[in-house]
């Protein structure tokens, strides 16, 4: 179930290339940046206009950096967009189906700051999102990582506790002891106790077992996620603090 929600959820992203969030970063980024490329470009036309043989090299050297200018930001516009569309993912899957009653949010919508970084016209404005921006990322890496560390981890429990419940060796000493009360080890039919012990487990959460292994599932990934993500942001101010006293020391 979880894996039709991501795979959904990517699709709309996908396949809607260009809705919502997205749309609108794909739209700023390219409206700022396309601007002052292009006036860049006018800027020379128009210096080249009575320049020097000197002068005219200079700008011809311009323009070829111009030239590696855009493939730089045409690059950062596609991992612009690539973490963009991560950010609402991972947190969409948080929110609507991992863990939609956790008090752990992300912190401010990557897409949305990075395109009033690149849209504000004010400068003390573009540096206030670019904060945004840089707390955003970090909340979304930590989300990501301790969502990947924790599917290994709560596998592992659940794999355990199913073992541990309805592995052979557990039902047959089940059997086997309720069968020594009763009597019935005399028979020598612990085969047949032991499946019936199986059959009376599994009717336990008949009609309901697949939503109730999911929610298991998803309620061990959410503690370990939630778990981690705490460990992560403690380590990052933790490093945070290490490097402004090494600065401080240094200075």
């Amino acid at each position: 179930m979880l894996g039709g929600f991501v795979i959904g959820l990517v699709g709309r992203q996908t396949n809607g290339r260009g809705s919502g969030e997205g749309k609108d970063l794909a739209n700023r980024t390219a409206t700022a940046w396309h601007t002052r490329l292009l006036q860049a470009e006018a800027a020379l036309l128009r210096a080249r206009e009575g320049a020097s043989p000197e002068q005219l090299a200079a700008l011809d050297e311009a323009a070829g950096q111009l030239d590696r200018a855009k493939l730089d930001l045409f690059a950062a516009a596609e991992m612009a967009e690539t973490l963009t569309q991560l950010d609402q993912l991972v947190w969409n899957a948080w929110s609507k189906k991992i863990a939609p009653d956790s008090g752990l949010t992300r912190e401010g919508a990557f897409g949305q700051a990075l395109a009033r970084v690149l849209s504000e016209g004010d400068q003390e404005r573009r540096e206030k999102a670019l904060v945004e921006t840089d707390r955003a990322l970090a909340s979304t890496r930590r989300m990501t990582a301790a969502l990947i560390a924790a599917i290994a981890q709560a596998a592992e429990r659940y794999a355990s506790r199913h073992v541990m419940r309805f592995g052979v060796d557990t039902i047959e000493a089940v059997a086997g002891a309720e069968n020594g009360r009763t009597g019935a080890a005399r028979l020598g039919n612990t085969d047949a106790a032991s499946w019936r012990k199986y059959k009376e487990l599994m009717g336990e959460t008949s009609g309901a077992a697949e939503a109730n292994i999911e929610a298991e599932i998803l309620r061990a990934v959410a503690e370990f996620a939630e778990s981690l993500a705490g460990t992560f942001a403690s380590a990052e101010k933790d490093s945070l603090s290490q490097s402004q006293r090494e600065v401080g020391g240094s200075s």
